[in-house]
């Protein structure tokens, strides 16, 4: 059963039609959808289309326009009803009733693996990782791990474990604790001068 949105008890985004959905492209009728951009670029193209919320009261739709990787999706949280908005990599993170941006972040990120608690989000871009509380804030931020690019990642408990790769086209093992952001092998290695 639908919340009304008039009500002013709590909404929860567990109900099906408040829950955002990415859309085929732009509608051709209705309000203008609001425009969302890192960059300020691009700001009247098609990029990742969302609506948010099917009432009337409150229904409205973004466009945000993308980073420079293919990784598109939207994990929304249910408590603070707020959502990250992920568009060819950039990260947005918006209020889903309001539509008011409230983070930016990303650019190059790969991939998003969903931590087994449900309350955060880990962020891959090609050469380090960054934990995310679902409704919003950094939690950390890893050293660099990889040259570029990752593969076979999985969470075991509390690690993260993959494979990173190297210049000379080889996969070198780590792990990533999960509470600390500390990082235990991989491929890249600072050159430290004496």
């Amino acid at each position: 059963m639908r919340q009304n949105p008039a009500n002013s008890g709590p909404r929860h985004l567990m109900d099906y039609s408040l829950a955002p959905k990415i859309l085929p492209g732009l509608p051709g009728v209705g309000p203008h959808p609001r425009q969302f951009s890192a960059t300020g670029l691009g700001m009247h193209s098609e990029g990742l289309v969302v609506e948010f919320g099917s009432t009337e009261s409150w229904c409205w739709i973004g466009n945000f326009q993308p980073g420079m990787t293919n990784f598109s999706a939207v994990y929304a949280d249910v408590e603070s009803l707020e959502a990250n908005v992920f568009a060819g990599g950039q990260g947005y993170r918006v209020n889903v009733e309001t539509g008011e941006l409230l983070a930016e972040f990303g650019g190059d990120i790969e991939s998003v693996v969903e931590i087994p608690n449900g309350e955060a989000l880990l962020l891959c871009s090609p050469t380090d990782f960054e934990l995310h509380r679902r409704a919003g804030g950094v939690i950390w931020r890893s050293r660099r791990v990889s040259w570029d690019g990752f593969r076979n990642l999985s969470v075991h408990g509390n690690e993260l474990k993959g494979e990173a790769w190297m210049f000379d086209d080889t996969w070198h093992p780590f792990t990533v604790v999960l509470e600390s952001g500390v990082v235990e092998g991989g491929s890249y290695y600072e050159v430290r001068q004496e």
